[in-house]
This record gives structure tokens, sequence and C-alpha cells, in this order.
């Protein structure tokens, strides 16, 4: 059985690696990044042609789709990196740990925008902490739904 102090430092370390992948996949220049998207967008686009036809598919546009997919990574990473963190910080005695690991991944979101001023062909942008805090705060909200399932609801509220 693992100890407990064993567990936190676990879970420590994972917010660290997942850090880590966030801060590398930011220090990709800009049209590295692009291509990566643009490729996610073309098996989007080509699964669409094979499930509902070549006509559904070419009438996507694809500019907006690969924004889609660009921003859905971003909330999709920092869901991961809030996750993270509320486990690292329960495990750790947190008071509150859902608000704090919410209020750490946004701080992140901060600083990895910041980062991404140094990168060619990128810049640092407001919307994508936005963005990145609204993808930690869906996690915030999903894993609160999650843990109030099957628990009586109190009809004096």
């Amino acid at each position: 059985m693992k100890s407990d102090a064993w567990k936190k430092r676990m879970a420590w370390a994972l917010c660290a690696a997942w850090m880590g992948l966030i801060f590398l996949m930011s220090a990709m220049p800009g049209d590295v990044s692009g291509e990566q998207s643009g490729t996610v967008t073309r098996l989007l686009i080509h699964s669409v042609t094979l499930l509902l036809g070549e006509e559904t598919a070419q009438a996507m546009p694809s500019q907006a789709l690969e924004l889609l997919v660009r921003k859905a990574a971003h909330m999709a990473e920092y869901a991961v990196l809030w996750l993270l963190f509320e486990r690292a910080l329960r495990l750790s005695g947190a008071r509150r740990p859902r608000l704090w690991a919410l209020m750490l991944s946004a701080a992140y979101a901060g600083t990895d925008e910041f980062h991404q001023r140094f990168i060619p062909g990128r810049g640092p942008s407001p919307m994508d902490v936005m963005i990145d805090t609204a993808g930690a705060a869906l996690a915030c909200c999903f894993h609160a739904l999650w843990h109030q399932r099957g628990r009586p609801h109190d009809s004096t509220v």
C-alpha cells in the first residue's frame, strides 16, 4: 500500500509534468503549432466525409473548424491541469481545493501566454487566458456535478 506522502508527491509530480507538456507545446513556433492543428482539422474533415458524405464535409468552413480545434485543445489541456491540481491540493489537505486549483490553472494560463511572447510566430493573447481558464472552470463544474450525483437534494434551498 502506498503511503500518503508518496501519493502526494506523485500528484504534484503529475502537475509539474503536465505543466511541462503545456510549456513545450507553447514553445513551438507558430507555423509548427498551426501545422499540428491543421492536421487534426484535416483528420476531422476526413472523418466527416466518411461518416456523412463529401457534400457535408465540403460545406464545413475549414478555417473556423481549425480555430475551434485550437481553442478546444486549449480548454482540454487546462481541464486536465485543473483535475491534476485539484487532486494534488486535496491530497495535501488544502482547504477549498477546487477554488485553489482554478486559481492556479488561471495563473499558469497567464504565465503560458507571457511565455509565448518570446516564441517566433506566436504572441500573448488575453483571450487564450480566458479560454484556458474556462476549460479549467468547466472541469471544476463537471467535477462538482459528478461528486454530487446520487446525493439527496435539499428541497429547502
